[in-house]
Order: C-alpha cells, then structure tokens, then sequence
C-alpha cells in the first residue's frame, strides 16, 4: 500500500514540477501517510554557517544534523525555512535549484529541490523569508535516504554591490521526515546566525592598474617637490 501511495506522489511531482518549485516542498502532498511524531533517539537540528567571501559574493551553507538510531529513521524529507537579513541594500539571494544544492549537498542527487521566496518573491527585496526543500521518494534515482552524519543541505549564495552583513534566523520549524514518514520539527541553532561584512577586493588587473597609478603618483611627486639648494 505505501508503495502504491509513493508511486502516485511520483507521477504527481513529475506531471507538475514547476507547480512545486514555485511553491516549495509541500510535504503532505508528497507523503500521504505523513504522520506528526517525535525525534527518534538525541536531538536532531539545524545549523547555518559561513562558508565563503569574495569580492561580490557572500555564501552561507544550511546543515542538518542527525543521529537516526535506526534505518527507518533515515531522513527522504527536509524542509528548512529562513528569514534573511542585511545591513545594506542591492543583495541579491541566487534562488536557482542549482546553486542552492550544489555539490557538497548531501540532498544534490535527491529526487524533487526546490527554492521558494515568500512575501514580495523578489530576491533582492529583505526581510525576506525562503523555503529550501527536499524529497526522496524511491530509488530510481542516484538519490538515498540520510543515515546519521552532520550534512550540508543547502547553500545560501548572495550577490552583493558593498561591503554587507546578512543574518538568517529560523522562519518556520525545520520539518524532517523520515523513511516511515514521520515527520517531526527540530531546532535551529543558534537562533540567529550572522555572516560579513564582505568588503569587495580588487581583481589581479586592478591590482596591477593600482600598481600603476600609485608609481605614476610617485615619480610626478618626486619630479615637482622643490630641490633644496646645498649648503
């Protein structure tokens, strides 16, 4: 019987895709049979890191952590909602499924991803609030249910025009369903996890025009200071 529910969660993901994506993971349609229940064994939760800087970009990576004592606590479901913050204007989050679970994504060869903007669904517009969700429903694919591990689920990379702060707090509860689907929520720490500022560089050839220009500042310099008369 679940089996046969699975399939037809299957055909519904793949004769509406664009429906999901645009709406997010909604994890009832997907799991018929989904039951609310408790964290099996120690606290499974979710955390967010700093993982890089550049000149016009800052990126931030989404864990999740569990312990799932027993194979039918293996994680096929993950949904994780972010309210997002900055301290300066013109940043842009990349909401592309691509980036968003990017290698090294523990959920990269998963069956359903999506990304969702909620509230104006402008990217660039904050406070903003995201949904990242995942689904493995069979084994058609390269995908497999999560054992216990500590994985990147998802990254966050922001285009930016100025040196910036960004903020993700926890939106909505993170949910994981396991391969029983029973869903439960989790924690996410800490509360609130702040990354920056990321202060644009120069490039190597404006390394090298700076170069340039700070010896031509010099020698015109060094050509129009006075020459003292010698004793």
């Amino acid at each position: 019987m679940r089996g046969r529910l699975l399939a037809v969660a299957a055909i519904l993901v793949l004769a509406v895709p664009g429906l999901l994506l645009a709406k997010g993971v909604d994890l009832y349609s997907l799991f018929p049979n989904l039951t609310l229940g408790s964290d099996p064994g120690v606290a499974d939760y979710v955390y967010v890191d700093c993982a890089g800087i550049t000149a016009n970009t800052l990126t931030l990576r989404v864990h999740v952590v569990t312990d799932a004592p027993t194979t039918d606590d293996y994680l096929q479901g993950i949904q994780v909602d972010v309210k997002v913050t900055t301290d300066q204007g013109g940043v842009t989050l990349d909401t592309t499924v691509a980036t968003a679970y990017a290698s090294p994504s523990a959920v990269n060869s998963w069956g359903l991803k999506s990304v969702a903007v909620f509230g104006s669904g402008d990217p660039s517009v904050y406070p903003l609030q995201a949904t990242f969700g995942a689904v493995e429903l069979d084994s058609s694919d390269a995908g497999a249910p999560l054992g216990p591990g500590d994985y990147v689920f998802a990254t966050l990379k922001f285009n930016l025009s100025s040196p910036t702060n960004i903020c993700c707090a926890e939106g909505d509860d993170p949910t994981l369903v396991t391969v029983l689907a029973n869903g439960y929520a989790v924690s996410f720490t800490p509360l609130e996890k702040c990354c920056g500022p990321a202060v644009p560089t120069l490039s190597e050839w404006g390394l090298i025009l700076f170069g340039v220009v700070l010896f031509g500042s010099l020698v015109w310099y060094l050509r129009r200071r006075p020459v003292m008369a010698s004793a």
